[in-house]
């Protein structure tokens, strides 16, 4: 276990928590698990693919000494029979031409035909990799490799809540309406993320998503009766 995890400070305000082999699985496990054990001494978590930062409160505890307590924690207790298990995702997605908007920017700079693009992508399975950057923004690795593009040299000032994009390896799902810089190729008509609902939002660090298309009429009628995930 202690081979799978290097410490390092932020300062005298944070610790960060790298591990090996990145698992996006076991980042989730290990903050669900300090999370419990820690809960009067850490502010915040912020969790990254490969790592996790943990804000300390320093009127009630040093970062040295939250090291020593982390450090204490993950070499002696087991924490591998409070794994969660993952859960498995069905997103629709429309491709109509008001929500790819840059589908064809993309299909000029991949040479692949927008029917080829959006087979492409209905095939993959993917994984949550992180939630966060912006409210609700949800990371998915497992993009086909002939899909990966760049993200935009000038990013949009508005992208559609809703909003499904790619770049690079990865595929990006907006769930409010913000600036962006991803290639947007389809919306989806669900509701993943409430501010005003504890948690704002159910999905989690490690399940996986498949996508399904729908048409038009079925992406308006989805949307009338849409309901949080």
């Amino acid at each position: 276990m202690r081979k799978n995890f290097s410490y390092e400070y932020l300062g005298d305000r944070a610790l960060i928590i790298s591990i090996s082999q990145g698992d996006i699985n076991k980042i989730y496990d290990t903050h669900s698990f300090l999370s419990q054990k820690l809960e009067d001494f850490v502010l915040d978590y912020v969790k990254t693919p490969d790592s996790i930062t943990l804000y300390n409160d320093p009127y009630k505890i040093s970062v040295k000494d939250l090291s020593i307590k982390v450090k204490y924690l993950l070499e002696t207790e087991s924490f591998s029979k409070k794994k969660r298990k993952a859960i498995r995702w069905k997103i629709p997605i429309c491709f109509d031409d008001s929500f790819g908007l840059d589908i064809k920017h993309v299909s000029k700079k991949i040479n692949l035909s927008t029917k080829e693009i959006i087979d492409r992508h209905l095939k993959g399975t993917y994984k949550i990799n992180m939630i966060g950057f912006l409210p609700g923004f949800i990371y998915l690795s497992g993009l086909d490799k002939k899909l990966s593009i760049p993200r935009k040299k000038t990013p949009r000032k508005e992208i559609p809540e809703g909003s499904i994009a790619i770049a690079n390896k990865q595929t990006g799902i907006y769930n409010i309406k913000s600036p962006g810089g991803w290639n947007v190729i389809g919306n989806t008509p669900s509701s993943l993320f409430n501010k005003n609902l504890n948690p704002p939002i159910r999905m989690k660090e490690g399940d996986t998503v498949k996508f399904y298309e729908v048409s038009m009429q079925e992406y308006n009628n989805l949307k009338k009766n849409e309901k949080q995930y």
